[in-house]
């Protein structure tokens, strides 16, 4: 695969949606506990992989990009990614928000 600005969008969209679907099985895998605790915990494993979302999108792409030799493309390159990795983040979000607001009585409403 070549190293063109969209394949860091790639890259990142790729990234947020495989870690979104991770926090979605491990919502459906913390058991209903008395208490509210599993609510916390679900809400912690959703956060905590949204950050996992910036930091491996934003970690891949300057790996993939870390071959550029020419200034102005590794350049470009880095700007490109760091904007898909804001992108990804937003994906991200927006997925979590629209489940957790469709389904409000399944494990996935307790995210919001």
């Amino acid at each position: 695969m070549g190293t063109s600005p969209s394949t860091a969008y790639v890259w990142a969209i790729i990234i947020s949606l495989v870690l979104f679907l991770i926090a979605a099985l491990i919502a459906y895998m913390i058991p209903n506990k008395p208490g509210g605790k599993d609510i916390k915990d679900r809400k912690v494993w959703y956060w905590v992989l949204f950050v996992a979302v910036i930091c491996v999108s934003f970690g891949a792409n300057y790996i993939i990009g870390a071959d550029i030799r020419i200034p102005t493309k590794h350049a470009a390159y880095l700007t490109a990614s760091a904007i898909a990795t804001g992108v990804g983040a937003v994906l991200y979000l927006i997925l979590g928000i629209l489940l957790s607001k469709m389904m409000p009585k399944s494990k996935l409403g307790s995210w919001f």
